[in-house]
Protein backbone atom coordinates (compact mmCIF):
# COMPACT_ATOMS: atom_id res chain seq x y z
CA UNK A 1 0.00 0.00 0.00
CA UNK A 2 2.14 2.86 -1.27
CA UNK A 3 -0.57 5.55 -1.31
CA UNK A 4 -1.45 5.79 2.38
CA UNK A 5 -3.96 8.43 3.42
CA UNK A 6 -2.61 9.21 6.89
CA UNK A 7 0.98 10.30 7.23
CA UNK A 8 2.66 12.53 9.77
CA UNK A 9 0.94 14.29 12.67
CA UNK A 10 -2.85 14.62 12.85
CA UNK A 11 -4.75 16.30 15.69
CA UNK A 12 -7.69 14.34 17.03
CA UNK A 13 -9.83 17.41 16.55
CA UNK A 14 -11.75 18.82 19.51
CA UNK A 15 -15.39 19.63 18.79
CA UNK A 16 -16.26 23.27 19.52
CA UNK A 17 -19.44 23.56 21.57
CA UNK A 18 -21.50 26.57 22.53
CA UNK A 19 -20.65 28.11 25.90
CA UNK A 20 -23.45 26.16 27.59
CA UNK A 21 -22.34 22.93 25.90
CA UNK A 22 -25.77 22.35 24.43
CA UNK A 23 -24.86 22.52 20.76
CA UNK A 24 -22.05 22.35 18.22
CA UNK A 25 -20.69 25.84 17.62
CA UNK A 26 -20.13 25.54 13.88
CA UNK A 27 -18.94 29.16 13.73
CA UNK A 28 -15.99 28.14 15.92
CA UNK A 29 -14.83 25.33 13.64
CA UNK A 30 -13.09 27.45 11.01
CA UNK A 31 -10.89 29.46 13.45
CA UNK A 32 -9.86 26.16 15.05
CA UNK A 33 -9.02 24.58 11.70
CA UNK A 34 -7.14 27.68 10.50
CA UNK A 35 -5.05 27.72 13.68
CA UNK A 36 -4.05 24.07 13.38
CA UNK A 37 -3.37 24.22 9.66
CA UNK A 38 -1.13 27.24 10.24
CA UNK A 39 0.74 25.17 12.85
CA UNK A 40 1.36 22.43 10.27
CA UNK A 41 -1.33 19.81 10.98
CA UNK A 42 -1.21 17.15 8.26
CA UNK A 43 -4.75 15.82 8.64
CA UNK A 44 -7.63 15.66 11.11
CA UNK A 45 -9.44 12.83 12.90
CA UNK A 46 -12.94 14.09 13.64
CA UNK A 47 -15.59 13.06 16.19
CA UNK A 48 -13.35 10.54 17.91
CA UNK A 49 -12.80 10.34 21.65
CA UNK A 50 -11.23 13.80 21.85
CA UNK A 51 -13.97 15.08 19.54
CA UNK A 52 -16.63 13.67 21.91
CA UNK A 53 -18.43 11.97 19.04
CA UNK A 54 -20.28 9.45 21.18
CA UNK A 55 -21.57 12.30 23.39
CA UNK A 56 -23.17 13.99 20.39
CA UNK A 57 -26.42 13.37 18.57
CA UNK A 58 -26.42 12.12 14.99
CA UNK A 59 -27.47 15.57 13.78
CA UNK A 60 -24.70 17.25 15.76
CA UNK A 61 -22.12 14.91 14.29
CA UNK A 62 -23.42 15.65 10.81
CA UNK A 63 -23.15 19.38 11.51
CA UNK A 64 -19.56 18.96 12.68
CA UNK A 65 -18.76 16.90 9.59
CA UNK A 66 -20.16 19.53 7.26
CA UNK A 67 -18.41 22.41 9.02
CA UNK A 68 -15.06 20.61 9.04
CA UNK A 69 -15.18 19.61 5.38
CA UNK A 70 -16.15 23.16 4.40
CA UNK A 71 -13.36 24.71 6.46
CA UNK A 72 -10.57 22.32 5.41
CA UNK A 73 -11.64 22.53 1.75
CA UNK A 74 -9.30 19.75 0.69
CA UNK A 75 -6.16 21.21 2.29
CA UNK A 76 -5.45 18.00 4.25
CA UNK A 77 -7.14 14.58 4.51
CA UNK A 78 -10.03 13.96 6.91
CA UNK A 79 -11.07 10.77 8.69
CA UNK A 80 -14.45 10.84 10.42
CA UNK A 81 -15.13 8.54 13.36
CA UNK A 82 -18.70 7.33 12.86
CA UNK A 83 -18.89 4.58 15.48
CA UNK A 84 -21.96 4.63 17.69
CA UNK A 85 -23.88 2.36 20.02
CA UNK A 86 -26.26 1.71 17.13
CA UNK A 87 -24.77 0.16 13.99
CA UNK A 88 -27.59 1.78 12.01
CA UNK A 89 -26.53 5.21 13.26
CA UNK A 90 -22.92 4.45 12.37
CA UNK A 91 -23.95 3.46 8.85
CA UNK A 92 -26.03 6.63 8.52
CA UNK A 93 -23.09 8.75 9.63
CA UNK A 94 -20.71 6.95 7.27
CA UNK A 95 -22.98 7.60 4.30
CA UNK A 96 -23.35 11.24 5.29
CA UNK A 97 -19.58 11.62 5.64
CA UNK A 98 -19.08 10.16 2.16
CA UNK A 99 -21.70 12.46 0.66
CA UNK A 100 -20.19 15.47 2.43
CA UNK A 101 -16.65 14.91 1.20
CA UNK A 102 -14.79 12.83 3.78
CA UNK A 103 -11.64 11.01 2.74
CA UNK A 104 -12.27 8.03 5.04
CA UNK A 105 -14.39 6.82 7.93
CA UNK A 106 -13.46 5.01 11.12
CA UNK A 107 -15.26 3.27 13.94
CA UNK A 108 -14.68 2.14 17.48
CA UNK A 109 -15.75 -1.36 18.45
CA UNK A 110 -19.44 -1.77 19.39
CA UNK A 111 -19.79 0.09 22.67
CA UNK A 112 -22.19 -2.43 24.17
CA UNK A 113 -20.10 -5.48 23.15
CA UNK A 114 -16.49 -4.62 23.98
CA UNK A 115 -13.72 -7.19 23.64
CA UNK A 116 -15.78 -9.27 21.20
CA UNK A 117 -14.03 -9.57 17.84
CA UNK A 118 -16.95 -11.40 16.23
CA UNK A 119 -19.37 -8.59 17.15
CA UNK A 120 -16.85 -5.97 16.09
CA UNK A 121 -16.35 -7.51 12.65
CA UNK A 122 -20.11 -7.61 12.06
CA UNK A 123 -20.31 -3.93 13.07
CA UNK A 124 -17.36 -2.98 10.88
CA UNK A 125 -18.67 -4.93 7.89
CA UNK A 126 -21.90 -2.95 7.88
CA UNK A 127 -20.04 0.36 8.06
CA UNK A 128 -17.38 -0.63 5.54
CA UNK A 129 -20.01 -1.76 3.05
CA UNK A 130 -22.02 1.45 3.41
CA UNK A 131 -19.61 3.54 1.31
CA UNK A 132 -16.68 3.22 -1.06
CA UNK A 133 -14.44 5.15 1.33
CA UNK A 134 -11.45 3.60 3.09
CA UNK A 135 -12.51 2.20 6.46
CA UNK A 136 -10.33 2.43 9.55
CA UNK A 137 -10.70 0.73 12.91
CA UNK A 138 -10.31 2.93 15.97
CA UNK A 139 -8.66 0.46 18.34
CA UNK A 140 -8.98 1.58 21.96
CA UNK A 141 -7.48 -0.31 24.88
CA UNK A 142 -10.27 -1.84 26.94
CA UNK A 143 -12.74 -2.14 24.06
CA UNK A 144 -10.76 -4.01 21.41
CA UNK A 145 -10.46 -7.78 21.70
CA UNK A 146 -6.89 -8.33 22.86
CA UNK A 147 -7.30 -12.06 23.36
CA UNK A 148 -6.47 -12.61 19.70
CA UNK A 149 -3.10 -12.49 17.99
CA UNK A 150 -2.23 -10.03 15.25
CA UNK A 151 -2.56 -12.88 12.75
CA UNK A 152 -6.05 -13.80 13.99
CA UNK A 153 -7.15 -10.18 14.01
CA UNK A 154 -6.05 -9.47 10.46
CA UNK A 155 -7.59 -12.73 9.25
CA UNK A 156 -10.95 -11.76 10.78
CA UNK A 157 -10.77 -8.21 9.42
CA UNK A 158 -10.31 -9.52 5.87
CA UNK A 159 -14.10 -9.85 5.82
CA UNK A 160 -14.57 -6.07 6.25
CA UNK A 161 -15.08 -4.17 2.98
CA UNK A 162 -12.60 -1.34 2.37
CA UNK A 163 -10.60 -2.09 5.53
CA UNK A 164 -7.60 0.18 5.08
CA UNK A 165 -5.96 0.66 8.46
CA UNK A 166 -6.34 1.38 12.12
CA UNK A 167 -5.67 3.96 14.77
CA UNK A 168 -4.04 2.02 17.59
CA UNK A 169 -4.72 3.72 20.94
CA UNK A 170 -3.14 1.18 23.23
CA UNK A 171 0.18 0.78 25.03
CA UNK A 172 0.63 -2.81 23.80
CA UNK A 173 3.32 -1.99 21.29
CA UNK A 174 4.29 -5.61 20.87
CA UNK A 175 0.87 -6.13 19.27
CA UNK A 176 1.16 -2.91 17.27
CA UNK A 177 4.57 -3.88 15.94
CA UNK A 178 3.21 -7.27 14.92
CA UNK A 179 0.35 -5.57 13.08
CA UNK A 180 2.91 -3.36 11.33
CA UNK A 181 5.09 -6.34 10.47
CA UNK A 182 2.19 -8.31 9.03
CA UNK A 183 0.06 -5.54 7.57
CA UNK A 184 2.20 -2.57 6.60
CA UNK A 185 2.19 -3.49 2.90
CA UNK A 186 -1.57 -3.10 2.64
CA UNK A 187 -2.69 -1.18 5.74
CA UNK A 188 -2.27 2.39 6.99
CA UNK A 189 -1.16 1.98 10.61
CA UNK A 190 -1.48 4.92 12.98
CA UNK A 191 -0.35 5.24 16.59
CA UNK A 192 -2.69 6.80 19.11
CA UNK A 193 -1.16 7.38 22.57
CA UNK A 194 0.47 10.84 22.59
CA UNK A 195 2.73 9.94 25.51
CA UNK A 196 4.42 7.18 23.49
CA UNK A 197 4.21 8.77 20.05
CA UNK A 198 7.91 8.21 19.47
CA UNK A 199 7.49 4.54 20.36
CA UNK A 200 4.89 4.32 17.61
CA UNK A 201 7.35 5.76 15.13
CA UNK A 202 9.98 3.22 16.16
CA UNK A 203 7.40 0.43 15.76
CA UNK A 204 6.71 1.60 12.22
CA UNK A 205 3.63 3.84 12.36
CA UNK A 206 2.77 5.80 9.24
CA UNK A 207 1.19 8.58 11.27
CA UNK A 208 0.11 9.61 14.74
CA UNK A 209 -3.28 10.93 15.83
CA UNK A 210 -3.56 12.52 19.25
CA UNK A 211 -5.54 14.83 21.49
CA UNK A 212 -2.65 17.00 22.69
CA UNK A 213 -1.74 17.78 19.08
CA UNK A 214 -4.50 20.39 19.39
CA UNK A 215 -2.31 22.35 21.83
CA UNK A 216 1.24 21.37 20.90
CA UNK A 217 1.32 20.18 17.29
CA UNK A 218 4.70 21.79 16.66
CA UNK A 219 6.42 19.64 19.28
CA UNK A 220 5.15 16.45 17.64
CA UNK A 221 5.79 17.68 14.10
CA UNK A 222 9.39 18.43 15.06
CA UNK A 223 9.65 15.07 16.84
CA UNK A 224 8.57 13.34 13.63
CA UNK A 225 11.05 15.37 11.61
CA UNK A 226 13.91 14.54 13.98
CA UNK A 227 13.00 10.85 13.93
CA UNK A 228 12.89 10.76 10.13
CA UNK A 229 16.32 12.41 9.90
CA UNK A 230 17.76 9.90 12.36
CA UNK A 231 18.26 12.27 15.29
CA UNK A 232 16.72 9.95 17.86
CA UNK A 233 18.15 11.76 20.90
CA UNK A 234 16.49 15.02 19.88
CA UNK A 235 13.25 13.16 19.23
CA UNK A 236 13.49 11.59 22.68
CA UNK A 237 13.98 15.01 24.27
CA UNK A 238 10.86 16.29 22.53
CA UNK A 239 8.84 13.29 23.70
CA UNK A 240 10.03 13.97 27.25
CA UNK A 241 9.03 17.62 26.90
CA UNK A 242 5.59 16.66 25.61
CA UNK A 243 5.19 14.21 28.48
CA UNK A 244 5.86 16.98 31.01
CA UNK A 245 2.83 18.76 29.62
CA UNK A 246 0.75 15.57 29.43
CA UNK A 247 1.58 14.72 33.04
CA UNK A 248 0.38 18.17 34.07
CA UNK A 249 -2.83 17.75 32.05
CA UNK A 250 -3.71 14.53 33.87
CA UNK A 251 -4.11 16.56 37.06
CA UNK A 252 -6.88 18.64 35.50
CA UNK A 253 -8.59 16.14 33.21
CA UNK A 254 -7.09 15.86 29.75
CA UNK A 255 -10.02 17.03 27.63
CA UNK A 256 -11.17 19.83 29.95
CA UNK A 257 -7.61 21.13 30.18
CA UNK A 258 -7.02 20.96 26.42
CA UNK A 259 -10.20 22.91 25.73
CA UNK A 260 -9.30 25.50 28.37
CA UNK A 261 -5.80 25.85 26.94
CA UNK A 262 -7.21 26.39 23.46
CA UNK A 263 -9.17 29.30 24.91
CA UNK A 264 -6.02 30.70 26.54
CA UNK A 265 -4.59 31.37 23.09
CA UNK A 266 -7.81 32.82 21.72
CA UNK A 267 -9.17 29.73 19.98
CA UNK A 268 -12.49 29.36 21.78
CA UNK A 269 -13.94 25.84 21.65
CA UNK A 270 -16.32 25.84 24.62
CA UNK A 271 -16.50 23.28 27.43
CA UNK A 272 -16.40 19.50 27.26
CA UNK A 273 -19.60 17.55 27.77
CA UNK A 274 -20.47 15.22 30.63
CA UNK A 275 -19.08 12.93 31.89
CA UNK A 276 -16.12 15.31 31.51
CA UNK A 277 -16.16 18.18 33.99
CA UNK A 278 -15.36 21.68 32.70
CA UNK A 279 -12.79 23.69 34.63
CA UNK A 280 -14.29 26.44 36.78
CA UNK A 281 -12.56 29.82 37.13
CA UNK A 282 -10.38 28.67 40.03
CA UNK A 283 -9.23 25.55 38.20
CA UNK A 284 -8.54 27.56 35.05
CA UNK A 285 -6.36 29.89 37.11
CA UNK A 286 -4.53 26.87 38.53
CA UNK A 287 -4.06 25.54 35.00
CA UNK A 288 -2.63 28.85 33.85
CA UNK A 289 -0.14 28.77 36.74
CA UNK A 290 0.86 25.20 35.86
CA UNK A 291 1.36 26.19 32.23
CA UNK A 292 3.48 29.16 33.27
CA UNK A 293 5.60 26.99 35.59
CA UNK A 294 6.39 24.68 32.68
CA UNK A 295 7.31 27.61 30.48
CA UNK A 296 4.93 26.15 27.93
CA UNK A 297 3.84 28.38 25.06
CA UNK A 298 0.66 26.39 24.34
CA UNK A 299 1.63 25.93 20.74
Amino acid sequence: MTDKLARGIWPALVTPFTDDGNGVATDRVDPLIRHLLDAGAQGFFVCGGTGEGVAMTVDERKAMTEATVASVAGAVPLIFQVGATSTDHAVELARHAAQTGADAVASVAPLDQPNDLHAAVAHYRAIGAATDLPFYVYWIAGTADQSVSAEQYLEAMAAVPNFSGLKFTDSNFYLFQRLVQLGSQHLNLISGPDEICLGGMVAGSDAAIGSTYNIMPKIFLEMRRQFETGDIRSAMALQARANEVISMLFGFGILAAIKAMMGMRGVVVGPPRAPHTPLDENRQADLQKAVDCLGFAVE
